[in-house]
C-alpha cells in the first residue's frame, strides 16, 4: 500500500497528484471499513487488518501523512520532523507490532523508536534523491548548525560542511536504534529473524555512509555485494544464538 501510495504521490502531473491521491485514499478507507475491497492490493490488506485486527485509524492517519509530501518541502526543527515520521511510521510499527506478537507492553515504545530510526536512514541514504524532488527531510536547525545553505544542499557536492552534517545524522539515527532494538527481546521468538533482518539491513546502510565517509551524494547509497555478505553474517549469527541450544553435558 505505501508503494502504490508513493508512485501516486510522486508521479503524473504534479496539479493533478493530490486529486488524484485524496481520491484512492478516501476509497481505500470506505471499502477498509466496509471490508469489501474491489482491487486485489486492497483484498490483501484489508484480509491482514481484520485477521490481525489493525486499528484503522491508524490507516488514516498513516494515508493522511502521505499528503504531507505535497504541502511541505522542508521542516525546521528535530522536533517537526519527527513529528512527521511519527504521523506516517508511527501507524506502520503499530500494525507491524500486531503482526509480530507483542509479549510485553513497553514494546509499544521500543517500538516507536525503532520505526523513526528506520525512517531517519532512509532519510539520510537519499538526500542527493529527495532534494532532486524538492524536499529536504533534514531539519533546518541541523544544516544551520553545521554552515549548510540550501544551495549546496542542492549542489550535491560533498563538502566538509556537508559530510559533518550527514555524520550528525548518522549518530542521530544510532542512538535512536539503541534505544528502539529492544523491541526485538519484547516480541515473539519466531519473528525475531524477520525484525532484526530490517535493523541489520539499515544498520549496514549506515555503515556504508560511514565506509564513503559520509558522501551520499557521488552515488546512491546501497548495500552492495559487501553489505548484503555482512546483514547475512549478521542476521545468521543472531538468529542462530536465539534458536540453537547446547544440549546439557551428561554426568
Amino acid at each position: 500500500m505505501g508503494r502504490w501510495a508513493d508512485q501516486l504521490l510522486d508521479s503524473g502531473d504534479p496539479q493533478e497528484r493530490a486529486g488524484r491521491y485524496e481520491v484512492w485514499r478516501q476509497r481505500t478507507l470506505t471499502d477498509l471499513r466496509r471490508g469489501q475491497c474491489t482491487d486485489p492490493l486492497g483484498q490483501a490488506f484489508a484480509h491482514t487488518a481484520q485477521v490481525y485486527r489493525f486499528d484503522l485509524d491508524d490507516v488514516e492517519t498513516m494515508l493522511a501523512g502521505w499528503l504531507a509530501d505535497l504541502e511541505v518541502n522542508e521542516y525546521a526543527t528535530w522536533h517537526e520532523l519527527r513529528g512527521y515520521i511519527e504521523m506516517i511510521d508511527g501507524p506502520v510499527g503499530r500494525m507491524v507490532l500486531r503482526l509480530v506478537e507483542p509479549i510485553r507492553a513497553r514494546a509499544d515504545d521500543a517500538m516507536a523508536e525503532l520505526v523513526v530510526a528506520l525512517q531517519l536512514t532512509n532519510f539520510v541514504r537519499d538526500i542527493a534523491e529527495d532534494i532532486r524532488m524538492g524536499r529536504v527531510y533534514l531539519p533546518t536547525e541541523d544544516l544551520q548548525r553545521y554552515n549548510v545553505t540550501l544551495d549546496e544542499l542542492r549542489s550535491t557536492r560533498p563538502t566538509p560542511q556537508l559530510r559533518r552534517l550527514v555524520r550528525f545524522e548518522v549518530q542521530r539515527a544510532r542512538e535512536l536504534f539503541a534505544r528502539g532494538v529492544e523491541v526485538t527481546e519484547l516480541i515473539h521468538p519466531r519473528c525475531r529473524p524477520f525484525l532484526w533482518a530490517v535493523i541489520e539491513n539499515h544498520r549496514v546502510l549506515l555503515a556504508e555512509v560511514e565506509r564513503r565517509g559520509y558522501d551520499v551524494f557521488t552515488r546512491p547509497v546501497t548495500l552492495g555485494a559487501r553489505g548484503l555478505t555482512a546483514l547475512a553474517c549478521q542476521v545468521g549469527a543472531r538468529s542462530w544464538s536465539r534458536t540453537v541450544r547446547v544440549p546439557a553435558v551428561q554426568q
